[in-house]
């Protein structure tokens, strides 16, 4: 590997880093907020909260790869093409092909990489979010409790109801609960609870303190009236054996072993990212390409709308596969074809316009 070769790499992963920084917060934060707003209104539990943010960044790092090198690659070339940088290691014997070789260089082992993380660290990511959320849907945590308003657990089985919480948030005031056992509805009100485990079993319960249970069925008249000092609820946990996970959460074997329709364009899905990764930092090179002192920003619109084009073609095409429309031979994999045609297109334009250009020249010298 040569100098230039080696310049180019150093710059276009530097750009890279920082793009992919700049993404990563963006997604963190964005992730946070919409996370932090569900466990306000007792949604999601703060227990997990940090951890489904974290696996909502881990799964989508291979998925914001292929456009950060695009716009990195984008970057770099376009400023050495505006600075004359350029037309400088084109004298010097560097050309077009150099240039898609230093590129793919850069390109080929991201791609492997990124194979990787959307064949395995992205389905493991998903997994794990998918019961997570499954989990804290199923079980009842009193740190999720908000005051003022019903609080549902257990899909609508438990429903608590506190005036007011402790400032370390661990007991609860003024407290009215709905739950169902054995197909009865009770209705418990309390002047306090808070959660407990019993150390033999682990299971977890929460214990009302001075208060009253109304049971029976609503209309009926052998309604139940007792008063308790202390009465325990236990808190369900999650049965594991009704769950099943999302086709986007399966591992690409389980997706190749399925005769699923869905399964196999979920698969085309993530094998469809590396080669979009390369097709795309390939495209970069032309749409990089302009005249000496002249800005980038058209053709950095261009690119824009281009790959957002590419992102919505991706479900378009996910989606006809899906449903049959178009057959699984020629599903994702045209795509980054696409994209590489486009590539050809402009390097066919420019080639054209610069010979027009050479020649205006040459007339205006005659």
């Amino acid at each position: 590997m040569g100098i230039i070769d080696r310049l180019l790499l150093r710059e276009i992963v530097k750009t890279l880093l920082v793009i992919l920084l700049i993404l990563t917060m963006v997604l963190l934060a964005n992730f946070f907020v919409r996370y932090l707003g569900k466990a306000a209104v007792g949604a999601l539990s703060t227990d997990i909260l940090l951890v489904v943010v974290g696996l909502e960044v881990v799964k989508t790092l291979g998925l914001i790869v292929p456009p950060a090198l695009f716009f990195s690659v984008l970057w770099v070339l376009g400023r050495m093409h505006r600075d004359s940088e350029m037309v400088a290691l084109a004298a010097s014997g560097f050309g077009e092909g150099r240039l898609y070789r230093s590129v793919l260089t850069t390109a080929v082992p991201l791609a492997i990489v990124v194979t990787v993380m959307v064949m395995e660290l992205l389905p493991w990511a998903r997994a794990h979010v998918a019961e997570l959320k499954a989990s804290d849907a199923e079980s009842a945590d009193i740190s999720a409790v908000r005051a003022g308003r019903f609080n549902e657990f257990s899909r609508g089985g438990l429903v608590v109801y506190t005036e007011s919480l402790s400032k370390a948030g661990f007991e609860l005031k003024g407290v009215f609960v709905q739950d169902r056992q054995r197909g009865r509805l009770g209705l418990v009100t309390a002047d306090s609870a808070y959660q407990t485990t019993d150390p033999e079993t682990g299971e977890r319960f929460v214990i009302l303190t001075d208060g009253r249970r109304f049971a029976g069925h609503p209309g009926d008249l052998d309604f139940t009236i007792g008063h308790f000092d202390e009465y325990a609820i236990r808190i369900p946990e999650l049965d594991l054996v009704g769950f099943s996970l999302p086709a986007s959460a399966k591992s690409w074997q389980a997706l190749l072993a399925s005769e699923s329709r869905s399964d196999h364009a979920e698969f085309q899905y993530r094998a469809s990212t590396p080669l979009a990764l390369i097709a795309f930092a390939v495209l970069a090179v032309p749409l990089a390409r302009s005249p000496p002192r002249s800005g980038i920003y058209g053709r950095l619109t261009f690119a824009v709308l281009l790959y957002f084009t590419f992102i919505n073609l991706q479900r378009v095409v996910e989606r006809w596969l899906e449903t049959g429309f178009m057959p699984m031979w020629m599903g994702m994999w045209s795509l980054p074809l696409l994209m590489l045609a486009v590539a050809l297109l402009i390097n066919a334009a420019d080639a054209g316009r610069f010979r027009h250009w050479r020649g205006h020249r040459r007339a205006r010298s005659a």
